[in-house]
């Protein structure tokens, strides 16, 4: 399935009074504030931890799901995909296609890879 498949069956079980902005943006943090908590619970449950390496100017994080159950991860996984689901709405509401946003955001990242700004300060320059 392609990224506008899945946006437009997506938006077939939209209601007519979500079609709106506000409603997507700000379900949209809604959702990822829901993934946040669910990761932050296994935070907490010291059952997703994160390793850090490396000096204090030049530090590397990586989370381990490896004590995670197979459920803890399920419940993961549909978060995002509610994520993902706002995100469609987002961009149906605003007239995008999510082919397009991704694949700009794709060519945006490859142009601050070319010209050495994949920190994030180079998207104009």
């Amino acid at each position: 399935m392609t990224l506008n498949e899945y946006q437009q069956r997506a938006m077939d079980t939209c209601m007519p009074s979500c079609q709106n902005i506000p409603y997507m943006l700000f379900n949209l943090q809604g959702e990822v504030g829901e993934l946040s908590g669910k990761v932050a619970k296994l935070i907490r449950k010291k059952k997703l931890f994160f390793t850090t390496w490396g000096n204090t100017a030049d530090t590397f994080c990586h989370a381990s799901l490896q004590c995670v159950s197979e459920l803890e991860k399920q419940e993961i996984m549909l978060e995002i995909s509610d994520c993902a689901w706002q995100l469609a709405g987002l961009c149906t509401v605003l007239g995008l296609k999510l082919d397009d946003v991704c694949q700009a955001n794709l060519d945006k990242l490859a142009s601050r890879k070319q010209r050495g700004t994949i920190d994030g300060n180079g998207d104009f320059r």
